[in-house]
């Protein structure tokens, strides 16, 4: 199991770093499908972790409120550091916009959510058997992924996002319920400016000091 969590979560984000944009989406769902195929033919795995309406409907409003205040948050630091990049994207492409919305939690959220929280909890529990040992390692990993996107600010974020992420999901364990946490952070990058961290058709417009 240790060589499997080195090989997934170290190996394959640094092959990732290597390639062009159009084939990040194909690996990545390429990935999901073969932990969905396996988590499938494993008779221990719970299938009603994929979904789980009444842990929705127990934790869906505190994680509203947590989105809030860190959207209020974010939008102020955005605010003082970059005002002139509030809100750019929705002022200048809206259209832009508006598709992120509508396609982000689909064609990248679910996937990400389906490996890196219902799998690597699944298959690594007895690994990390206190539960903030896991939330931290799964926050690490998950943040380590975003080097693809080639600076600091995207892989901080996403460590934080992904302990945030790993921590709705060990409370609730429901791929879908913290799906759409991961998409209400992931949009709430884009609407307040901050999309170009998070974007590899951008990576050349990242000021200098963020990049590595």
């Amino acid at each position: 199991m240790v060589i499997e969590l080195f090989l997934l979560f170290l190996l394959i984000p640094i092959g990732m770093y290597f390639l062009t944009p159009s084939r990040i989406f194909p690996a990545l769902w390429g990935f999901a499908l073969f932990c969905w195929f396996i988590l499938k033919r494993d008779p221990g795995f719970d299938r009603s972790y994929l979904w789980k309406s009444h842990a929705i409907a127990q934790y869906l409003k505190p994680m509203f409120i947590r989105f809030a205040i860190v959207s209020l948050f974010i939008g102020i630091c955005v605010f003082l550091l970059a005002p002139d990049s509030l809100f750019n994207l929705i002022k200048q492409r809206p259209l832009l916009w508006i598709m992120i919305v509508i396609l982000y939690p689909i064609l990248s959220v679910y996937p990400q959510e389906l490996i890196y929280r219902t799998w690597f909890f699944h298959r690594y529990h007895h690994l990390f058997p206190q539960k903030w040992v896991m939330i931290a390692i799964n926050g690490l990993a998950f943040g380590f992924m975003h080097i693809i996107f080639q600076n600091w600010l995207a892989v901080l974020l996403t460590t934080v996002g992904g302990m945030l992420f790993a921590y709705t999901y060990q409370r609730s364990r429901s791929t879908f319920l913290v799906s759409i946490e991961h998409a209400l952070f992931g949009c709430l990058m884009f609407s307040v400016g901050l999309g170009q961290f998070f974007y590899i058709g951008a990576i050349n417009n990242i000021p200098h000091f963020l990049k590595f």
